[in-house]
């Protein structure tokens, strides 16, 4: 969710926590997100560089400000550093409707939403009108199996995060996602245009 200040496709943005552990886990996320050094994107030392532009700083900021201020626990950070750095964020459950759970982030900002049932948690993953690529840790094979087909989404990782990628792996979403599919192969395959040529003929 922090690399490359989070303006990744399939940066990690929304954690569904089961209830009864998201306590503990918070809080650890927390505590390696502390660690992590931001600034000067040249400096081989530092984990999270700037943003684009002081435009995205300014609109990352405003749409913290505003799950904050309609409930969301400010876990950490939550504040600019400069014109051009955000703080590593992390938020405690945003209301479903405010924008930060409706929109891509684009910046080092990750949402956690607990859940008492995990059918719940799959169905607000995905009530979103967009749907990329999605994960689930688990040590249960058959809850692994069961919410990777229930979870909408091009690519579902199991026990690692969003943001794997191969060239050779179909990769792009579902619904509104974007448009095509990227990949070596299934790109060449959307890019052309079969052609079927058929012969008559009594010497074949």
């Amino acid at each position: 969710g922090f690399y490359h200040a989070g303006q990744v496709c399939v940066s990690v943005q929304r954690v569904y926590c089961e209830e009864s552990v998201s306590s503990s886990f918070v809080e650890s996320l927390a505590n390696e997100a502390k660690k992590l050094k931001t600034g000067d994107q040249l400096d081989p030392e530092t984990d999270v560089g700037p943003l684009i532009s002081p435009k995205e700083v300014d609109r990352v900021h405003e749409w913290v400000s505003e799950a904050v201020s309609k409930g969301a626990k400010l876990v950490l950070g939550g504040e600019k550093i400069s014109e051009t750095l955000y703080q590593p964020t992390i938020l405690l459950n945003p209301p479903d409707d405010v924008t930060i759970s409706q929109n891509e982030i684009f910046g080092p900002v990750v949402c956690v939403y607990t859940y008492k049932n995990v059918n719940e948690a799959i169905q607000r993953a995905n009530a979103l009108d967009v749907s990329f690529q999605a994960s689930v840790f688990t040590n249960d094979l058959e809850i692994a199996m069961e919410t990777t087909q229930k979870l909408n989404g091009m690519a579902i990782m199991v026990n690692d995060h969003t943001a794997f990628r191969v060239d050779w792996m179909p990769f792009g979403g579902h619904k509104k996602s974007g448009m095509g599919v990227g990949g070596i192969g299934h790109t060449i395959e959307e890019m052309s245009i079969e052609k079927m040529v058929v012969f008559k003929s009594q010497y074949l």
